[in-house]
């Protein structure tokens, strides 16, 4: 039993509003020696999951909002599985897409499996491949957490639990947010103070050079706008050293590609620009299940060497990841920290998603993850690829994660079709600037 902290109580608020649950996707070779019929894996799968910590809670309200909600012991439920049927690799995406609009309730349980039956044409498979896809519910897990979950659930190194399995009571529960409100409220006071006398250094540190100031956000362009309840999810794959030899890492290779691919595709006016919204972890100690920051940069879609651009952009995610280890953005992940519940359930009911802003942080998502080696295992066959697919959000219609595992790396796309026209085509326009 566990106190969710202030940055996982507004996910899972907000996720109310902004559907937020992550799609890890796995594939399989399904080789010789693979000797598990897909009947016994889903079994397999939930008895694993069971020995997972993280894999075995829920969420329990307390009465009347006077705290953050607890994480709770929750059995693993046959429910948590469900078995799909696709005629093939497009049809795969087509069905998770579809199954995006049926998010995780936490106070049930904090994911679920689908299982696909083997299909015969995986990208980079030869034979048949069972895909499996852990969906998570963001508040559980951010995606280097959800990454190191879903080893755990794919491994076959031995697990040990050390799971709480206290009953939760609500009113004990609400008695310890009523003793407690003279504690919160001097650490809020405290981690205020520190938080203000850091915004000071950083405004010093910006005027003399030392760090650079955050960016404003670009202009909107087509993407920028409600998508509605259809995901389109599309896949390009490559190889690390493809997107190293673009960027210099993985990362800038893709962003290099993504933006060339992108700009073509929208026909955006380069005087205009185009800006990426990334995923930055923090730095330290994690201190929630999500911790990590987005930061916006700049595409340089101006620049048409593409040598300078990958060292542009990289400058630009260098800078961003200075900013998100500056004392004053540690100083203010504290202040969070001590924000009373009741403050920022309010702060989450007053928000907006029908207001379209004049800027954009980034026109599109972009989330990279490296998933560590090639060694997850499925009824004996071995892992070949992974990848995901971050969610929309109210005026983003299109997304990317580039993920790898190994030495493979999966660019991928998710859109709703209200922003983004032809996903194929743009699917085909990223594929070939790889290749340029």
């Amino acid at each position: 039993m566990e106190l969710m902290t202030a940055t996982d109580a507004q996910a899972y608020w907000m996720s109310a509003t902004i559907p937020s649950d992550q799609f890890l996707l796995y594939c399989f070779d399904r080789g010789a020696g693979s000797g598990a019929s897909i009947e016994e894996i889903g079994p397999d799968l939930l008895e694993r999951a069971a020995e997972i910590d993280d894999l075995t809670v829920r969420i329990a309200e307390v009465p009347r909002g006077l705290d953050f909600p607890y994480w709770v012991h929750a059995p693993v439920s046959t429910r948590q599985l469900r078995r799909h049927r696709a005629r093939g690799w497009d049809d795969c995406l087509r069905i998770l897409g579809a199954e995006m609009a049926d998010q995780i309730d936490l106070r049930d349980h904090g994911w679920r499996v689908h299982l696909f039956d083997p299909i015969a044409d995986a990208p980079g498979v030869d034979g048949p491949a069972v895909v499996a896809v852990l969906q998570i519910a963001h508040a559980l897990a951010d995606g280097a957490l959800a990454s190191d979950i879903a080893r755990r659930l794919f491994g076959s190194d031995p697990l040990v639990s050390v799971r709480d399995v206290r009953t939760f009571s609500p009113t004990k529960a609400a008695a310890r947010a009523v003793v407690s409100v003279p504690v919160r409220a001097v650490r809020l006071v405290v981690a205020a103070v520190g938080a203000h006398r850091a915004h000071r250094r950083r405004e010093h540190d910006i005027a003399a050079g030392r760090v650079s100031a955050a960016p404003a956000g670009g202009r909107l362009v087509a993407v920028n706008t409600r998508p509605d309840h259809r995901r389109e999810l599309r896949t390009v794959h490559t190889d690390r050293d493809t997107l190293r030899d673009i960027g210099g890492s993985v990362t800038r290779g893709a962003l290099v590609v993504i933006s060339e691919a992108l700009s073509e595709h929208l026909d955006v006016d380069p005087s205009g620009g185009l800006r990426a919204e990334i995923t930055i972890a923090k730095p330290g100690v994690r201190l929630a299940r999500n911790h990590f920051r987005n930061a916006g940069i700049d595409l340089w879609i101006t620049e048409s060497d593409r040598a300078v651009r990958a060292r542009r952009i990289g400058d630009e995610v260098a800078a961003a990841v200075e900013r998100a280890a500056h004392p004053a953005t540690v100083a203010e992940s504290r202040a969070m920290a001590s924000v009373p519940a009741a403050v920022i359930r309010w702060g989450v009911a007053g928000f907006d998603a029908d207001v379209v802003p004049d800027t954009m942080t980034g026109n599109v998502v972009v989330s990279s993850v490296h998933r560590g080696a090639a060694d997850l295992v499925l009824g004996g066959g071995r892992v070949v690829f992974t990848t995901g697919f971050p969610a929309l959000s109210p005026m983003q219609t299109l997304t990317h994660g580039v993920h790898g595992i190994g030495d493979r790396v999966v660019i991928s796309i998710c859109s709703s079709p209200t922003g983004l026209a032809d996903v194929d085509a743009y699917r085909d326009r990223l594929a070939a600037r790889l290749n340029a």
